[in-house]
C-alpha cells in the first residue's frame, strides 16, 4: 500500500473512541491504524460520605492516580482486544502523570500492559517520545524487540526548529539504545494549525531533511486544527470550520516531489492540546460532521439534549451535506435520531435523545469513515 493511503487518527482512550473503532468494517480497518494516548481517568469531584461536599485538588489527584493504577492498567488491554482485535495499534502513555512520580508511573504502565497486551495476542507498537527521560527509553527500546513490533518515535515542532541538532539526537538515540530506522515508525507531530500554509509549510519542509528518510518503516507526519472549544460557533446557524490539518497535508502530497511523502495524521473531531480538567465540564450538545475540506457545527446548548435531535433532522434533510446513514455507523445512528425528533416534540419528557458519549462516538465514527475514503481515492504509487 502506497503511504498515501493509509491513515493514522489520534485517539484518546475514551469511551467514545473506543466506540468508533469498534464499528469499524474489517475493509475500512484494513487502511487505518490508530493511535491510542492513553489519558489519567476520571472520578467523582464528590466525597462519598457527603455527595455535596467538593473534594479539594489534592484528594481528586491522588484518586485519580489511584484508579489508574489499580483498575485501568487491568482494562486497557482487553479494552484494545475488543475495539480493534490483533492488528497493530500504536500505545502512547506520555499523557500519564503523577507529579514527581510521573516517569516511574510511566515506567510501571509500559511493563504491565504491554506485556499483558501482547499476551492476549494485540500487536502493540510503544510510543517514545524523541525527548523523553532515558529511563522511558531503556524500558521501550527492549519491550519493542522483545515482542517485534518495532517501536514510534516521536518528535515534536520544537525539535524541528534546529535541524542539525534534531539529527545528532536521532543518531544519538539509535545508537544508544541499539534500535535502527527500519524497525522504527517516525512520527512528526506539530499539534495543532490554524491556517493553510505558513507554519505547516516550514515543518513539513523541516521534516524533509532528517537524515535517511526514506529507511524510516513509516513516515507519518501529524496535526490538527478542531479547535478547543465551540465559543466561535452560533447557536441559531450551521458554522463551517475548515480542516487546515487536512487541507495542509492535500497539499504537500499534491505538491513538488519530495524525499518521503507521509501518511495522515490527525486528531478527528478533537483538538490536539489535551486539556484534562475539560474532562469535569460538561459540553454542549454539538453536532462536530465532518465534510470534504470543513467541519460543519451545529452548535447546541449545555444539558438541551433535544438540541441533539433537532439538529439532526436538520442534517439529514440536507442532502448537500449529509452523507446518507449507510456511511457509517454513526451516520446510521444521527439517521435514527433525527427519526426520532417527531416523537421526542410530542413529549419531551420521554429518553432517548442520546448522551453526549454517543454522539461524540458517532461523529468520530463519521470522521474515521471520510477521510478513510478520501485518502483511498487518492492516487496510489
Amino acid at each position: 500500500m502506497s503511504t498515501a493511503n493509509y491513515y493514522i487518527p489520534i485517539l484518546k482512550w475514551k469511551r467514545a473512541e473506543q466506540r468508533a473503532i469498534r464499528a469499524l468494517e474489517d475493509r475500512d480497518r484494513d487502511f487505518i491504524m490508530p493511535l491510542i494516548e492513553l489519558v489519567m481517568p476520571t472520578v467523582s469531584i464528590y466525597k462519598k460520605e457527603d455527595k455535596k461536599q467538593i473534594k479539594n485538588q489534592e484528594e481528586t489527584f491522588k484518586e485519580v492516580v489511584q484508579k489508574f493504577k489499580q483498575k485501568r492498567t487491568k482494562e486497557i488491554s482487553p479494552e484494545i482486544l475488543q475495539s480493534w482485535g490483533p492488528r497493530p495499534v500504536f500505545l502512547d502513555f506520555t499523557l500519564l502523570h503523577e507529579g514527581q512520580l510521573t516517569t516511574q508511573l510511566k515506567i510501571d504502565s509500559l511493563n504491565k500492559i504491554i506485556p499483558t497486551g501482547m499476551g492476549m495476542g494485540l500487536k502493540l507498537i510503544p510510543v517514545v517520545n524523541l525527548n523523553d527521560d532515558p529511563r522511558i527509553k531503556e524500558v521501550v527500546c527492549p519491550l519493542s524487540k522483545k515482542y517485534n513490533q518495532g517501536l514510534c518515535l516521536r518528535i515534536t515542532s520544537s525539535d524541528l526548529a534546529n535541524i542539525e541538532d534534531l539529527n545528532r539526537k536521532i543518531k544519538t538515540f539509535l545508537i544508544d539504545f541499539n534500535v535502527s530506522r527500519e524497525n522504527i515508525d517516525l512520527l512528526v507531530d506539530i499539534k495543532e494549525i490554524k491556517e493553510i500554509g505558513g507554519m505547516y509549510l516550514q515543518f513539513m519542509n523541516a521534516s524533509q531533511k532528517i537524515e535517511k528518510l526514506p529507511e524510516w518503516r513509516r513516515f507519518i507526519f501529524a496535526s490538527g486544527s478542531f479547535p478547543e472549544n465551540l465559543s466561535e460557533c452560533k447557536f441559531d446557524e450551521p458554522t463551517f470550520l475548515p480542516r487546515f490539518d487536512w487541507q495542509n497535508w492535500l497539499r504537500h502530497i499534491r505538491g513538488k516531489k519530495l524525499i518521503r511523502y507521509s501518511n495522515f495524521a490527525d486528531y478527528s473531531i478533537r483538538n490536539p492540546i489535551f486539556n484534562e480538567s475539560l474532562q469535569y465540564y460538561n459540553s454542549t450538545t454539538s453536532i462536530k460532521y465532518a465534510l470534504e475540506n470543513d467541519w460543519l457545527i451545529m452548535k447546541g446548548r449545555v444539558h438541551k439534549y433535544g438540541h441533539y435531535l433537532a439538529n439532526a433532522k436538520l442534517l439529514v434533510e440536507d442532502t448537500t451535506y449529509f452523507f446518507g446513514e449507510g456511511f457509517s455507523w454513526g451516520d446510521n445512528n444521527i439517521a435514527q435520531k433525527a427519526k426520532y425528533y417527531y416523537q421526542y416534540v410530542k413529549n419531551h419528557l420521554t429518553s432517548g435523545t442520546g448522551r453526549t458519549e454517543d454522539w461524540i462516538a458517532w461523529c468520530i465514527s463519521h470522521h474515521l469513515i471520510s477521510v478513510i475514503n478520501q485518502i483511498s481515492k487518492l492516487p496510489r504509487g
